[in-house]
């Protein structure tokens, strides 16, 4: 819709971009936090009765933060990428789809790393049913990011050769030639045409 800053501030109103604005905010004082969390003593020591360090209990906390935020950030990208293009409403849907599952997958993508400290020790040997589960719980965004990748290719090639041929397209019906009017008012070599 290439919509100029008033248009999309009314659009997506106060409230949005107040809730959008805490929680960048929120993950941004979340990261600072547990940088300085890391720093104090103690966080290396063991939980009682299991081999996780309280640092990755914490980090697994955060990382629930996180990821929460992301899945609920996921919807609003997709509205903000439906008002932001202009387009056929086709293209526009599979594309913030694209963008409300490419969301989901990081989100998976986050847990999976951040849960790893906390979550590993206790399974012990069995690591690889950790990774299983979350490669499950991955495929899912993945298949849909491209099965709707797959349906928009058809239509954005379209709109594609209709934007460079529809140039030309204007042009053929003149022969192929530029008319006068299509002349440009100055050349290359500085000349005005009107000379």
């Amino acid at each position: 819709m290439n919509l100029d800053g008033d248009t999309l501030r009314t659009a997506v109103g106060p409230q949005t971009v107040e809730s959008v604005s805490k929680i960048v905010l929120g993950v941004g004082a979340l990261a600072l936090v547990l940088t300085l969390a890391s720093l104090l003593p103690g966080l290396d020591l063991l939980v009682p009765r299991t081999p996780v360090s309280l640092a990755a209990v914490v980090g697994a906390l955060a990382t629930l933060a996180v990821v929460g935020l992301l899945l609920y950030l996921a919807s609003g990208l997709a509205a903000l990428t439906r008002l932001a293009l202009d387009g056929p409403a086709r293209v526009v849907e599979h594309v913030a789809s694209v963008v409300h599952w490419l969301v989901v997958l990081a989100a998976v993508l986050v847990a999976h790393a951040g849960l790893a400290p906390a979550v590993t020790p206790l399974v012990d040997g069995a690591r690889w049913v950790y990774d299983a589960a979350f490669l499950l719980v991955a495929l899912g965004p993945l298949v849909v990011v491209a099965a709707r990748l797959s349906v928009a290719v058809d239509p954005l090639a379209k709109l594609v050769a209709e934007g460079v041929a529809g140039e030309r397209g204007e042009d053929s019906e003149n022969g192929g030639h530029a008319t006068e009017t299509d002349a440009p008012d100055w050349t290359p070599e500085g000349n005005d045409r009107s000379r």
